[in-house]
C-alpha cells in the first residue's frame, strides 16, 4: 500500500485506527503473505518496502519488516531477514540471521554481509563481513564503505565509471578469483578499493599459495575490470630469469595508478654486472587519447653497452581503433626475422605514427580481418654509417579457423599478412611483404598437438636493416601432454616446440616447457634453445585462467607463436606502446 504520513486527531487516532487496521489485516491475510511500504511519491528518494510482516511506529517513524524482506529505489535493491527503516531520516538498518544474509543490489554488482546500516539521501553505508563479486574478482573483508561513484570524481577518482554505479572500500579484505573455501591463491590486504568497470586496487598485499604466505608486495597492485586498461597491470611476482649473455636475473616491478594515468617502473640485476630498468608516465588528456613519456635502461649485447633510451608519444584507443604517435632515442630494437635467431637494431624515430582498426567480421569465410597504416621518419645507427629515411605503408590481415569443415578433433586455421612499404630513398622505390601461417590443430587423448607451416615472400628491398624482411620458410611442431598430479584438479604439462628452417635446412629453435596446473591458475618453466643464434634464455609464467589473456609474465621474453597469437605476424613497431 502506499503510506503518506500526516496530521490525526488524538481522538481520531485513538478510536478508528485500531479499527481500520485490524480491518486491514484482517483482509490482507485471506489475500497475500506479504504487504508493501512506499515513501510519498513527491520524495526524491522514495522506496517500495515488501514483506511477510511490515510494523510501523507512528511516534518514531520506524518501520519494521521481517520475513523475506525486499527494499528497493531508483539505485538499489536490498534483500534480507529483517529491516528497520527510520523514515525521518530515511535510514535503512538490515539485518541477518539464520534464514539468510543481508544481500546488496546495485546494477550488476551483488554484496552479502551480516548488517548494512545505509543513508538512502547520501547513498553511503556500512556493510560487516560483505562478500561480493567485480568482474572475476570475487572479494570478502571485515566491512566494507559503500558510495556513489560520483563521490571518487569529486576527488578526481573514478574516472570514466559511470556516476550511477556504486564504488566499494573494503577493509581487511581478500582477493582471488578461485570461488573456493581454499583458493590456489588470495591477497590480502588492509584496503581494496572497487572502482566499477576500471580496476580493482589492491593495497600492499600480502601473496598467498594455498594457506602459505609467500611474500608481501610492496606496491598497490592493479587489477584492470576495464579491457583498455590491461596494460597498466602489474606483475605481481618477482621477475626471475635467465639469458645466456647475462647470466641469472632478479628484479621487481610496480605501479603508481590515479584515475586516467599511471606511474610503471622495474629494475633488474644481472649476475653477470648488469642492471636494467625502466619508468614510464602516462595520462589520459582526452576520452581515448593517452600522452605517455618514459625510458628505458637496456643492454646491447651486439655493441656491449648500456644506454637510457627514451622515448614519448600520444596514444589512441577507443571501440577497438588504435593509433600511435611517438618519438623515441636509442631504441634499442629486437627483431626475430627467422626462427632462433633475433637481430638488434639502434634506431631514433622522429615521430612514427601508426594506427590500426578493430577486427572485422569476414563472413565470406568465416575470419576475421583488419588494416593497419604507417608513417615515420627514422635514423637507424649502424657501425658504418647513420642517415635519416622516411617511410609510409599500408596493411591488411586476416586470420581465422574451419572448424565447420573438420571434426571436432581436428581444428585447421590461417593467418595472413600484406604490407606494403615506400621509401623517400633514391634507389628503393618500395618493400611488399606476404606472411602466411597456415597449420592445424588436433588431439588425441591426453595429447594436444598443433602443426603451423609459415612462409614470407619479399619483393623489393628497404634501406634500412630493421625493416628489411627477407624470404623465410619453417615448420612449426609442437606437443603438450596433460597428466594428473597428486590432488583433485591438479595436472602437469609437459610440452616441446620445434621449428625446422627450410632455407637453413636445419632444425633453428627448440622450446621446452613444464607446467603445473591448478584450478585456477597455471605456473610454466620454459626454456628456449636458439639453435640459430645466441640468444637462450630460461623464464618463469604464471597464468591466471580468469585473465588468460594478461599472462602475468613473471619472465619479460615473448615467445614467436605463428599458432595462435595474431599479433606475432605483426611488424614491432606495429605492436610497441
Amino acid at each position: 500500500m502506499e503510506y503518506k504520513r500526516m496530521k490525526m486527531h488524538p481522538w481520531v487516532a485513538r478510536v478508528l485506527c485500531p479499527a481500520l487496521i485490524f480491518l486491514f489485516f484482517q483482509i490482507l491475510l485471506h489475500i497475500a503473505p506479504s504487504c508493501s511500504f512506499a515513501a510519498d511519491a513527491s520524495e526524491p528518494n522514495r522506496i517500495k518496502l515488501n514483506a511477510d510482516k511490515i510494523t510501523f511506529e507512528e511516534d518514531t517513524g520506524v518501520a519494521t519488516a521481517e520475513g523475506g524482506v525486499t527494499v528497493q529505489n531508483k539505485d538499489l535493491r536490498l534483500l534480507a531477514p529483517y529491516i528497520e527503516y527510520d523514515s525521518e531520516n530515511n535510514l535503512l538498518k538490515a539485518l541477518s540471521t539464520q534464514d539468510g544474509p543481508v544481500t546488496f543490489v546495485s546494477g550488476p554488482h551483488r554484496l552479502n554481509g551480516e548488517r548494512l546500516d545505509y543513508n538512502l539521501n547520501t547513498n553511503r553505508g556500512v556493510m560487516t563481513y560483505p562478500n561480493g563479486k567485480a568482474d572475476e574478482l570475487y572479494l570478502k573483508g571485515e566491512r566494507i564503505e559503500v558510495m556513489p561513484v560520483s563521490d571518487l570524481q569529486k576527488k578526481g577518482k573514478g574516472k570514466g565509471a559511470s556516476s550511477d554505479d556504486m564504488a566499494g572500500r573494503w577493509i581487511g579484505a581478500v582477493v582471488t578469483t578461485c570461488p573456493y573455501p581454499i583458493p590456489d591463491y588470495r591477497l590480502e590486504a588492509k584496503e581494496i578499493v572497487v572502482i566499477p568497470g576500471k580496476r580493482v586496487v589492491v593495497k600492499k598485499p600480502r601473496v598467498y599459495l594455498g594457506n602459505n604466505m609467500i611474500f608481501s608486495y610492496p606496491f598497490d597492485y592493479i587489477a584492470p575490470l576495464d579491457e583498455t586498461e590491461r596494460r597498466k597491470q602489474s606483475s605481481l611476482f618477482p621477475v626471475i630469469e635467465y639469458e645466456s649473455e647475462k647470466g641469472a636475473g632478479l628484479g621487481v616491478s610496480g605501479p603508481f595508478v590515479w584515475d586516467g594515468g599511471a606511474a610503471s617502473f622495474n629494475a633488474t640485476v644481472w649476475t653477470g654486472g648488469i642492471w636494467e630498468g625502466s619508468a614510464r608516465v602516462e595520462q589520459e588528456i582526452f576520452d581515448g587519447f593517452t600522452a605517455y613519456v618514459g625510458s628505458k635502461r637496456e643492454y646491447d649485447k651486439d655493441r656491449d653497452v648500456t644506454r637510457w633510451r627514451p622515448g614519448w608519444g600520444l596514444n589512441y584507443d577507443r571501440n577497438g581503433w588504435r593509433m600511435n604517435a611517438g618519438w623515441s632515442q636509442r631504441e634499442l630494437l629486437t627483431v626475430e626475422k627467422i626462427a632462433g635467431r633475433d637481430s638488434r637494431y639502434v634506431l631514433w624515430r622522429q615521430p612514427e605514427v601508426n594506427f590500426m582498426s578493430p577486427w572485422f567480421e569476414d563472413r565470406a569465410v568465416g575470419g576475421r580481418f583488419r588494416f593497419f597504416g604507417t608513417w615515420g621518419s627514422y635514423e637507424e645507427t649502424t657501425q658504418q654509417t647513420s642517415r635519416t629515411i622516411e617511410r609510409k605503408g599500408l596493411g591488411i590481415q586476416t586470420k581465422g579457423e574451419f572448424a565447420a569443415l573438420a571434426p571436432d578433433n581436428f581444428q585447421p586455421f590461417y593467418n595472413v599478412l600484406y604490407w606494403y612499404y615506400a621509401y623517400d630513398t633514391m634507389g628503393y622505390d618500395d618493400q611488399q611483404i606476404l606472411d602466411t601461417a597456415l597449420g592445424v590443430k588436433w588431439h588425441a587423448g591426453d595429447f594436444n598437438m598443433e602443426t603451423a607451416y609459415l612462409r614470407r615472400w619479399r619483393w623489393g628491398e628497404s634501406p634500412m636493416g630493421w625493416d628489411d624482411y627477407g624470404p623465410r620458410q619453417e615448420l612449426y611442431q609442437a606437443i603438450d601432454v596433460r597428466i594428473p598430479a597428486k590432488g583433485p584438479e591438479r595436472w602437469w604439462n609437459f610440452g616441446v616446440r620445434g621449428a625446422y628452417s627450410f632455407d637453413d635446412d636445419k632444425l633453428a629453435e627448440m622450446i621446452y616447457k613444464v607446467g603445473y596446473e591448478l584450478d585456477c591458475m597455471r605456473w610454466d618453466l620454459v626454456y628456449r634453445d636458439a639453435i640459430s643464434g645466441d640468444d637462450s634464455w630460461v623464464g618463469l609464467k604464471l597464468t591466471i585462467k580468469a585473465y588468460p589473456e594478461s599472462g602475468l609474465n613473471v619472465s619479460g621474453h615473448e615467445l614467436f607463436d605463428p599458432l595462435g597469437a595474431p599479433d606475432s605476424l605483426l611488424p614491432r613497431n606495429i605492436r610497441r606502446d
